[in-house]
């Protein structure tokens, strides 16, 4: 095929594909029915450091070369964090929670979603550091990062919540806690 012809069959296929997109664009979409509300958890942070340290034998420092001789090793790692929630006494939320990453040493990010049915709710939320990391947990002489997580964190609250609501839990750094945030009471 020449040129001229590859070029008009190119056009044309380019034109019947602009068209098929600015049809479907156009296409009627139904709403949801759904009147359920959502319990939304979200929020980010930098995890605490734990490290292990080990003092070396003197015989091992003797083996290795004079600029390589510390007699104190330690090897490092983000904490993992412990997420409990509890809905109306039961329990939708038992897990683990660990920084980002391969080696798990970036900010924790956490979001969950749960359904909800329109009423009153009894809430419970735990992200606490877990026992593994506790014992260990090195609180280092650093400045404290405003986007560093608390070892504890609880809320203990009751929501009500309308058809199509959305409450957020997030963790607040100015009050060092988790608030419940909705429409009613978003900062604006």
């Amino acid at each position: 095929m020449s040129g001229v012809p590859r070029a008009i069959l190119g056009s044309a296929l380019a034109i019947a594909a602009t068209a098929l997109l600015a049809a479907l664009s156009r296409a009627p979409q139904r709403a949801s029915t759904d009147a359920g509300a959502l319990l939304r958890l979200s929020w980010s942070g930098q995890p605490e450091r734990v490290e292990v340290c080990r003092t070396v034998p003197e015989e091992e420092l003797r083996n290795l070369p004079r600029h390589m001789r510390q007699p104190v090793i330690c090897e490092g790692r983000s904490a993992e964090y412990h997420l409990r929630v509890t809905l109306d006494g039961a329990t939708v939320a038992d897990e683990p929670v660990w920084g980002g990453g391969v080696r798990h040493d970036r900010p924790v990010y956490l979001y969950r979603e749960f359904p909800l049915p329109p009423g009153t709710h009894a809430l419970a939320a735990r992200f606490v550091l877990a026992e593994s990391s506790a014992a260990t947990a090195v609180t280092a002489a650093r400045p404290t990062r405003l986007d560093a997580l608390p070892r504890n964190l609880t809320l203990d609250t009751t929501l009500t919540l309308a058809p199509r609501a959305v409450a957020l839990v997030t963790y607040d750094p100015e009050q060092g806690a988790l608030v419940v945030r909705t429409a009613q009471t978003a900062k604006r």
